[in-house]
């Protein structure tokens, strides 16, 4: 009996404990996933239907906006793709020009070098300067191609030089690798749009993020002229394939649980057979079949629920061993961020919890019924 209890006990706690973990991973990485699209990309969007945003439009509508109590910070913007080159490597890139004049809403996010910009220079992704091995001060090439330079040769792409003048890093790896900030008149010139924009970026107060589809539907009846593009219309479809992943491996996981339900039928087994002097003596004394039920019921089933929340505390525990080593980090490039995180979710432990309380009681309730063919004679015949 000793030994069925240990074994019934560490599969209770190994398994409730890799379920845990796994939820805990999982939540972390939705978690995090959510905060970096949050803070690396506008909550609202705002641009023309079907051209660029005139200055002088955005001029008369900034106001406006920053006068919404759901507005924390707007920013006029332009953002196009373009060619950086280093040293005859070529990468892709995503140039966004901000008005440094105002406040810039991701300057958390630069890691290395000044915390402003000046005409001229310019921030870029972490990954991007890994990979073209730049460091604050080098100059970078953007090259961008202009469809007024046209010949019997094709298309002459401008050249500007720009000095780094910092590394930016959001945890969100594409933009990691392709970010290319600047000021928004130097990337005006680049694409060579005097007097345009192409969007208008709103940051939402954290109380106002999640009805951010509301207010841009709203802001597109105020002004039917724009499009008003909520980060939830882009990102609401992946959020739902991580939210239902989660729970698919809650279900697989499950299935440990219930495997380690069988330690616990041949604990309940065990103990019926090793106790069944016992059973007959009380039998004999009238004890009625409920009764004594209950007695081995209790006892294992009190064993049981301990070792579901050292099953927990385990996977909490595992959880923490997980994101603090240091051999195996995720792919930013399959993942989206490239960090290891938990959340210990109070909902996500109760549904552990629950699950595997049911699941442990009726694999200790099920053997329970063979006691009813248990004959007194018999008992008391093979000792």
């Amino acid at each position: 009996m000793r030994f069925s209890f240990v074994f019934m006990v560490l599969g209770i706690v190994l398994s409730v404990g890799i379920l845990s973990a796994g939820l805990n991973l999982f939540a972390g990485y939705e978690r995090t996933l959510k905060a970096v699209l949050l803070d690396s990309f506008a909550h609202i969007s705002i641009s023309e239907t079907d051209s660029y945003l005139s200055r002088h439009k955005a001029d008369q509508l900034i106001p406006k906006l920053e006068a919404m109590p759901e507005v924390q910070s707007v920013s006029p913007t332009e953002t196009f793709s373009a060619m950086v080159n280093k040293d005859g490597e070529v990468h892709g890139a995503l140039i966004r020009g901000y008005d440094f004049k105002r406040p810039f809403p991701y300057r958390k996010y630069i890691r290395k070098g000044e915390p402003s910009l000046d005409s001229g220079s310019v921030y870029i992704g972490h990954y991007m300067a890994s990979e073209l091995g730049l460091e604050v001060g080098d100059s970078l090439k953007v090259v961008y191609p202009q469809l007024n330079r046209v010949s019997a040769l094709g298309i002459f792409p401008g050249e500007y030089f720009f000095r780094v003048a910092g590394i930016y890093r959001s945890g969100y790896y594409e933009y990691d690798r392709s970010a290319v900030i600047m000021t928004l008149e130097d990337a005006i010139n680049v694409i060579m749009v005097p007097g345009y924009i192409s969007n208008i970026e709103l940051k939402l107060k954290p109380e106002s993020v999640g009805a951010a589809g509301k207010l841009a539907k709203e802001l597109e009846a105020t002004y039917p002229e724009l499009v008003a593009q909520a980060w939830t219309q882009n990102n609401d479809s992946l959020f739902r394939l991580i939210a239902m992943e989660k729970w698919l491996i809650f279900i697989i996981f499950s299935f440990l649980v219930l495997i380690a339900g069988l330690n616990v039928v041949s604990a309940v087994v065990t103990i019926m057979y090793d106790k069944k002097n016992e059973i007959a003596v009380l039998k004999t004394l009238g004890a009625g079949l409920n009764s004594i039920r209950g007695l081995i019921f209790y006892r294992i089933a009190l064993v049981g629920i301990a070792a579901i929340i050292l099953g927990q505390i385990f996977g909490w525990i595992l959880s923490l061993l997980i994101i603090n080593q240091s051999w195996y980090s995720l792919k930013g490039d399959v993942y989206f961020i490239d960090q290891l995180t938990i959340y210990v979710s109070p909902f996500n432990q109760v549904a552990i919890f629950v699950v595997s309380a049911c699941l442990i009681l009726i694999c200790v309730r099920l053997p329970l019924r063979r006691i009813n063919r248990m004959e007194i004679i018999e008992l008391i015949r093979n000792p």
